[in-house]
């Protein structure tokens, strides 16, 4: 039996040449996003590969094991190990940059952040989206939370449906600890970005606002993390890739899905204060350019 994913991955390879129909798509994925084995369920796996649960146990006992969980702990425990570590992760970066090259390197790592962010939008459910997005429309007051490097998709949301709905408020500073929500009622909504080993401080909020009526949206890299239990509406992302420490791209994507929907369907009202806030814009003098104007649609 395979005790590394590097050996797993060898031996999926190895039967490729024999394998049809669902057993061949499986290995393909499982060799294509092994990344996201230690952090997905064996039935989000499979749903993403689009096969039978079945097929990966079935897969996995080929392989020598048990059955699929005993394959998934190998990648869970390499990751915990340290080799999926920042310093395992700066290593990795050294070799990839000295064997590719500063451009070549520049490809991979884009291509890598494209497929994080395919990976986001294959999770997207249709019931989950809709449901998020009037969520968001009909929120009294919308706080966001993302710790670390999802500060950068927190506040990015919080910025731009801010323009359009004024009670969105950012909850911390990227560094410091999550505000105490306390007055919270079923007409708030609560967004937390977070991924594994996972924020302490997110979970918390989430917690406490579930706690109180909140609608709790989460976006996070798995159906088992510990945001999800308290979450209304769950968005999955994985945060694996070439960036340093985290890829934030997958959280971007949905970030960014979401603010676009969410004024899509505010209607007019929105579309007003967001003309007033560019106004105030550039009363400040903040632009050194004046933003091209967008032209009219020729009928």
């Amino acid at each position: 039996m395979n005790s590394k994913p590097s050996e797993i991955d060898a031996s999926l390879r190895q039967l490729m040449p024999e394998a049809r129909g669902h057993a061949a798509t499986a290995i393909q994925f499982l060799i294509a996003h092994r990344d996201e084995i230690p952090f997905r369920s064996m039935r989000e796996l499979a749903k993403r590969a689009r096969v039978p649960s079945v097929t990966l146990v079935r897969l996995a006992q080929n392989l020598g094991f048990k059955g699929f969980d005993e394959f998934r702990e190998v990648h869970i425990t390499e990751l915990i190990s340290g080799k999926a570590s920042n310093r395992g992760r700066a290593a990795q970066l050294v070799t990839l940059g000295q064997e590719e090259g500063a451009l070549g390197f520049a490809a991979k790592f884009a291509e890598r952040e494209i497929e994080v962010q395919r990976a986001a939008i294959d999770t997207l459910n249709e019931k989950q989206l809709e449901g998020a997005v009037q969520a968001l429309v009909d929120a009294s007051r919308v706080y966001v939370i993302g710790r670390r490097p999802f500060f950068a998709p927190a506040y990015s949301l919080a910025y731009s449906l801010r323009k359009a709905k004024p009670n969105t408020y950012l909850l911390d500073t990227g560094g410091g600890s999550g505000l105490e929500l306390n007055d919270l009622t079923q007409d708030d909504v609560v967004i937390g970005f977070t991924s594994y080993p996972y924020s302490r401080v997110t979970s918390d909020v989430a917690k406490n606002a579930k706690g109180q009526g909140a609608t709790v949206i989460a976006v996070t890299d798995s159906e088992n993390a510990p945001i999800a239990q308290y979450s209304g509406y769950l968005f999955l992302m994985t945060a694996r890739s070439y960036a340093f420490p985290d890829s934030v791209a997958g959280a971007y994507i949905i970030a960014n899905i979401l603010v676009a929907l969410t004024v899509s369907r505010l209607g007019a009202d929105a579309l007003a204060r967001i003309q007033r806030n560019e106004l105030e814009i550039r009363e400040t003098g903040e632009y050194l350019a004046e933003p091209a104007r967008r032209s009219k649609a020729v009928t």
